[in-house]
């Protein structure tokens, strides 16, 4: 969604990037900002604010192409979001993690975060769990 990327970059831009395929392409993208485990992102609404007081980093999207993976760019992404968490004085990284990527989330050190089940009304669907991981 296009205003959630905008309203995004808006708000932390330090937490939006893009992997440029040249000509116009994009490859894949990383959303991320800092946020609260007690203020979950709803699916496809944009961010008016950051959530105060913070206590976590979010990784709110990671989206790559057919052509990007298998390149090691989702584990790089990862280290970004460390790395900008760490810069925010945050040890806790947030996620959502939706259809069939749970394995790869837990392969990068996430657990459930409680029971790991996402209320309904924020859209993400009856397979999505929230994972945390701490740094």
């Amino acid at each position: 969604n296009e205003a959630v990327f905008a309203a995004s970059f808006h708000l932390y831009p330090a937490g939006c990037h893009v992997v440029d395929m040249g000509q116009g392409r994009l490859g894949g993208y990383l959303i991320s900002h800092p946020g609260r485990l007690d203020t979950l992102p709803v699916l496809d609404v944009p961010l008016a604010a950051l959530p105060e007081p913070l206590d976590c980093y979010f990784l709110h999207d990671l989206a790559l192409g057919r052509e990007t993976r298998g390149h090691g760019l989702a584990g790089k992404a990862v280290e970004i979001v460390i790395a900008e968490a760490r810069r925010g004085g945050l040890d806790t990284i947030a996620l959502i993690a939706v259809g069939d990527a749970h394995a790869f989330w837990i392969h990068q050190g996430f657990t459930p975060l409680g029971d790991g089940l996402v209320h309904p009304a924020k859209g993400y669907g009856a397979e999505a769990r929230a994972l945390i991981r701490n740094i």
